[in-house]
């Protein structure tokens, strides 16, 4: 029994000294905090806007880290500009068509959407088959 009070009381010693660790770790991170900020509020809008996460997934870049992420098409000081596609859940991982078009531009400190705009899809029509 005393073996077990003693590394669990190693494990808290060792945890107490972990935070500061994790601590510059976050403090030495490469994204802003208004870049993660951004783009989760540009994929909660853009699923509030199509029927919410029972109806609608945005893309899976939408999930990502914003840094060199292809659905952030332009970041200057007047926001972040998100563009994307979205579907019904599971479209992307059942390789179903997207049905929506988003782009959503967020303040420059990611607090606030600019403007938001959704365009429904429409289906391409092939030619017939000879």
């Amino acid at each position: 029994m005393r073996v077990k009070r003693f590394l669990l009381l190693g494990a808290l010693v060792v945890g107490a000294h972990a935070q500061p660790a994790m601590a510059q770790e976050e403090a030495r991170e490469f994204v802003p905090t208004a870049s993660k900020r951004a783009i989760n509020l540009a994929r909660g809008t853009a699923a509030a806007a199509n029927g919410g996460l029972r109806l609608y997934h945005p893309a899976r870049c939408m999930y990502v880290s914003p840094t060199k992420n292809p659905c952030l098409i332009k970041r200057d000081a007047n926001g972040l500009t998100f563009r994307f596609l979205g579907g019904p859940p599971g479209w992307e991982v059942l390789g179903l068509p997207p049905t929506v078009e988003s782009i959503v531009v967020i303040a420059p400190d990611g607090q606030s959407v600019i403007t938001e705009s959704h365009e429904e899809i429409s289906e391409v029509s092939l030619p017939p088959l000879p």
